[in-house]
């Protein structure tokens, strides 16, 4: 997982053009004469150093951007390149443009021109590296992974040394159980409604999915013994498990018995889609597919105002329960629910509905799929 991916959004890349389209107006006006001591192009862009027809086209091209007419836009760059191909310039302009329609691929390729032709000193020659990162990453797995139907092909993990497809028998309810969590700082009652909801977007795919809580209250009417194994005896019929606790190093309720054994590894590492910074860490244990564990720590959600509490929890929850359900890999495209990165919107993605259907629809005497039947 990459980190301090900085990406700017589309808004910062029109001012980023129109800034440049100010300073291509002024050389051209006022020409002022740098000199370097390095073979780079010179980073002041003027007819003294670059053909005029080539600077007019991309002043073209940036009007265009600005008014959201990108492809005239992208049309007038690559003109601008044709009469000029040191104009290192237009490449940023591409690479900005065709990452705004998600042309992943066309984006980076821009990118690298920009990186190979601009000086040193280029302003923007950070930002573009970060942005070249970024998409290199998300194109590891090739444009298919990002830009297909499905992500069918990176949701597999390891059963017994071999890679496979894992999925649920969904013909009975899944049953959940809650660790009880009144006492967990930051904890809300509203949290296991918001859970399950957020885990039930995927009827949308599945709808034969239910999920079945299993009612723990009699634990309150118990003390001691009699408390301890009769919740041993309800976490044992659960085949989902949900615990809440205030922090990612405590794995449990170092006062509850079977609580505290929990030992779910961090799988999912929910990060900023912008810069890649760990937001929190939702464990789950990928070892024992049928007896999953997900704990969510309340610290990150506690920074956040109650209503995008409830929100975030919502996404999270709807993630949680994909990999569980057996996406176990994410999704290169910021568009998926199962995107690697941030997610901000609770939506399934068609992406992600194909994905889901297509691993629910294999054939398990053909192809290569651990179930639980």
């Amino acid at each position: 997982m990459l980190r301090n991916m900085n990406r700017p959004c589309q808004g910062e890349s029109f001012l980023r053009i129109s800034h440049l389209i100010s300073l291509v107006f002024i050389v051209l006006i006022c020409t002022v004469c740098n000199t370097y001591a390095d073979p780079d192009l010179p980073l002041e862009i003027s007819e003294k150093y670059y053909k005029k027809e080539a600077i007019l086209k991309f002043n073209d091209a940036v009007k265009k951007w600005e008014a959201k007419s990108t492809n005239e836009a992208i049309s007038q760059w690559k003109e601008a390149l044709n009469i000029d191909p040191t104009l290192w310039i237009a490449y940023l302009g591409l690479g900005q443009a065709y990452d705004s329609q998600k042309e992943y691929k066309n984006s980076l390729e821009a990118y690298n021109q920009y990186l190979k032709l601009a000086p040193k000193n280029a302003p923007d020659r950070q930002s573009v590296t970060e942005s070249v990162k970024y998409l290199s990453h998300l194109l590891r797995n090739g444009e298919e992974a990002v830009t297909g139907e499905d992500y069918l092909p990176i949701v597999k993990t390891k059963h017994q040394g071999k890679e496979h497809y894992v999925r649920w028998d969904i013909s009975s309810p899944l049953k959940l159980y809650f660790y009880p969590a009144a006492h967990v700082p930051g904890y809300r009652n509203e949290f296991q409604r918001a859970f399950l909801e957020g885990a039930m977007i995927w009827q949308e795919v599945l709808p034969d999915l239910k999920l079945e809580v299993i009612n723990n209250s009699v634990l309150l009417i118990l003390k001691g013994e009699d408390k301890d194994k009769k919740e041993k005896e309800l976490v044992e019929q659960a085949q989902i498990k949900i615990i809440f606790p205030s922090r990612f190093k405590v794995k449990g309720d170092p006062n509850n018995p079977i609580a505290s054994q929990i030992d779910a590894q961090s799988f999912p590492i929910i990060r900023d889609k912008k810069n890649f910074r760990v937001l929190g860490v939702i464990m789950i244990s990928p070892f024992v597919y049928y007896q999953s564990q997900i704990a969510i720590p309340l610290e990150p959600l506690s920074k956040l105002k109650p209503d995008d509490q409830i929100k975030k929890l919502k996404i999270i929850a709807a993630r949680e329960i994909g990999h569980v359900l057996g996406l176990w890999g994410f999704s290169p495209n910021p568009d998926d629910l199962m995107f690697e990165g941030e997610v901000k919107e609770l939506r399934l993605s068609e992406r992600d509905k194909n994905t889901m259907r297509k691993l629910y629809e294999l054939n398990p005497e053909k192809d290569e799929v651990v179930t639980n039947q």
